[in-house]
């Protein structure tokens, strides 16, 4: 049960860099153009150092498995951009609860196309997951946050199906031979030259201009060039050992951690966010931690 460690790991680490990305984009850079040229570095710098530092290419490497890990980052980079395109037409955390509904369309697909099978307990454990992150995404705005996601719905479901395929994709490299380094360097140079495109030539200009202020660049380094990769060579690690269907659901535990690091850092003492902690939203995330963590407890006992 390693991969669990990693998977979990990986969805904490993902949580921080999230929540010191939001404080990134509120108060330090200044559209969003110069947040997509700041992720193409922190995608390519690290991708280029792990493909020099573990060898290059490797001896299993062949054009099948590393166009599987390119395939991976394509997607991925894509659905993140769709996402953010979804946030600009709906409140972004219910977005970010439609987002996140990826692991039934990994399981659905890693049924048919890497012959997982999975037991009853393991769907249940799966839906429980995917359940709690949808509710610790969601907030109350009473009669004014009724509305359907309209516009937003299909983009959305759009991104979540992308999501899934970039999981199902890795693994099938992974299981083609290719390593797990190899997979990390492709998959994030794939998704860095999805970024890239949508910063545009401005974006680079400005956020270079950006770095002159000290504070700034430790965030971007202590964020993006450092937890980030950390975090996805370790969801790598997890899609290598464990069952894609069951890694792509502990991945989305990252809501959970989310809230839990937004909470901590907008204390007052700390005050690095200024995230709400009313009691009705307190009561809705400890619903969807006992979701989270029971669906974890039926994989771990499985």
């Amino acid at each position: 049960m390693e991969w669990i460690s990693f998977a979990l790991f990986s969805a904490a680490l993902f949580g921080v860099v999230t929540a010191l990305e939001k404080r990134l984009i509120d108060q330090h850079l200044p559209n969003l153009g110069v947040y997509y040229a700041s992720i193409t570095y922190s995608l390519l710098i690290p991708a280029v150092i792990v493909f020099f530092a573990t060898g290059g290419i490797p001896d299993g490497a062949t054009n099948l498995n590393m166009g599987w890990a390119a395939l991976s980052g394509g997607t991925w980079g894509v659905g993140l951009a769709m996402v953010f395109w979804g946030y600009k037409l709906e409140e972004a955390s219910r977005a970010s609860a439609i987002v996140h509904t990826f692991p039934v369309f990994v399981a659905i697909l890693a049924v048919f196309t890497l012959g997982e099978s999975l037991i009853p307990g393991q769907w249940a454990a799966i839906f429980a997951i995917v359940a709690g992150a949808f509710v610790i995404s969601i907030r109350n705005h009473g009669e004014s946050g009724t509305s359907s996601f309209s516009r937003a719905l299909p983009i959305l479901i759009v991104a979540s199906l992308l999501t899934a395929l970039s999981h199902i994709f890795a693994k099938a490299a992974l299981d083609d031979g290719l390593t797990v380094w190899m997979t990390y360097s492709i998959r994030a140079a794939a998704m860095a030259m999805a970024f890239g495109i949508l910063a545009k030539p401005k974006g680079f200009l400005e956020m270079l201009s950006l770095l002159r202020s000290g504070r700034t660049l430790a965030l971007m380094l202590i964020a993006d060039f450092l937890m980030a990769p950390v975090a996805s060579i370790s969801l790598t690690r997890a899609t290598e050992m464990g069952a894609i269907s069951l890694v792509a659901a502990l991945a989305a535990t990252r809501p959970f951690f989310v809230f839990l690091v937004s909470s901590f850092f907008s204390f007052r003492k700390i005050q690095l966010l200024n995230e709400p902690l009313e009691r009705d939203t307190l009561v809705l995330k400890i619903i969807a931690l006992a979701m989270i963590v029971g669906g974890i407890a039926i994989l771990s006992s499985l």
